[in-house]
């Protein structure tokens, strides 16, 4: 399904998947109902939550995390139905 996340983190280089990694441990301290994805594209490790079927889900998110995400922004991506917050 057509769907909606949040990104919040993206880096390239030495190191970036431990970095990824750290960044997915402090969000999911400070939001753990939330769903977080960690991807890999080259040359990018990407995280993303929540899985929103609109836009407008996904910027109200966005606004909720903003004071700790100040970068974060919603991306268009493929969601499973099942996994609709």
């Amino acid at each position: 399904v057509d769907g909606y996340r949040v990104q919040i983190f993206f880096d390239s280089g030495s190191n970036s998947k431990t970095r990824a990694t750290d960044a997915m441990d402090v969000f999911i301290a400070k939001y753990p109902t939330s769903r977080v994805f960690l991807s890999y594209k080259e040359p990018y490790y990407r995280v993303r939550v929540g899985n929103f079927r609109t836009l407008n889900e996904a910027v109200g998110f966005q606004k909720k995390i903003i004071p700790d995400y100040p970068n974060a922004f919603p991306v268009k991506e493929k969601i499973s139905f099942k996994e609709l917050e």
